[in-house]
């Protein structure tokens, strides 16, 4: 097989790994080749090739789902990030602070993941979920991330990157979402009052790593209706003080690393 017929075989497999990883139940063959747009034997043989590696899990009714391999790779990545270990106990504690759900992200490469959620004692439904890209623009932690990135980096995200409207609450001028991040950069702290999704509010912080640059945030979300100004920057100011002793773990431990090579 010529490399670049390899490259597209690559291409496909992670198509359909990426549709299965969005599905919250089991897909056919028929549905996943429609998803993609792949042909049904295209499609048949890489699932079946998958299936072989534990990659996907294939079910009593020919049905296919993520499989238990890939948790060795979100282990992998984990270990050499550190960035989850680091910040566990810290997670925690802002959850048993604040009463709400916790998220944390991670930035790599110009984009934001959610790499962990703790979720709030109470009720609260949303749509996040480990592992999707979340938009930077419309999201608090995203927020955190954009004003802590070099201003010539700020700029290149605005210029690239349409403001599409979510909500409408989602400020999608780019003039005023960089006042609004000047303003955030002195307070320590984002905010997000139903911009990504209707009725959840957020606040959040960024993690740097020695340099000051952003490499991911952790945000407190809770329904907007219990989560008012008041107890916003209240948490907010918190969560800022919080986030910064994960950016100095991240720093020490970068130090030590150079220290050994």
């Amino acid at each position: 097989m010529a490399q670049k017929d390899k490259v597209l075989v690559l291409q496909k497999a992670i198509s359909i790994l990426e549709d299965l990883s969005d599905r919250s139940e089991p897909a056919g063959l028929t549905e996943i080749a429609k998803a993609t747009g792949l042909s049904k034997t295209t499609a048949y043989r890489i699932l079946s090739t998958l299936q072989d590696s534990n990659v996907l899990l294939k079910n009593s009714r020919g049905r296919y789902q993520i499989g238990p391999a890939v948790v060795k790779w979100s282990a992998a990545y984990n270990r050499r990030s550190g960035l989850l270990e680091m910040s566990r106990n810290i997670l925690e504690g802002m959850r048993d602070y604040s009463g709400e759900t916790i998220h944390l992200f991670v930035f790599e490469n110009g984009r934001a993941y959610y790499l962990e959620k703790l979720e709030s004692p109470s009720p609260l439904v949303m749509r996040s979920q480990v592992g999707v890209e979340l938009p930077l623009y419309s999201t608090a932690g995203g927020k955190a991330i954009l004003f802590a990135l070099p201003s010539n980096q700020l700029d290149d995200y605005l210029a690239k990157n349409v403001l599409e409207r979510r909500t409408p609450n989602t400020i999608t001028d780019p003039d005023r979402l960089k006042e609004l991040l000047k303003q955030y950069k002195s307070l320590g702290y984002s905010e997000e009052i139903q911009e990504n999704e209707e009725g959840i509010r957020c606040v959040a912080a960024p993690v740097v790593d020695g340099n000051g640059y952003p490499i991911g945030a952790v945000s407190v979300s809770a329904p907007a209706y219990r989560f008012d100004d008041k107890k916003a920057s209240v948490v907010g100011r918190k969560l800022a003080q919080e986030t910064a002793k994960i950016s100095l773990r991240i720093s020490r431990r970068h130090m030590e690393g150079n220290k050994e090579a």
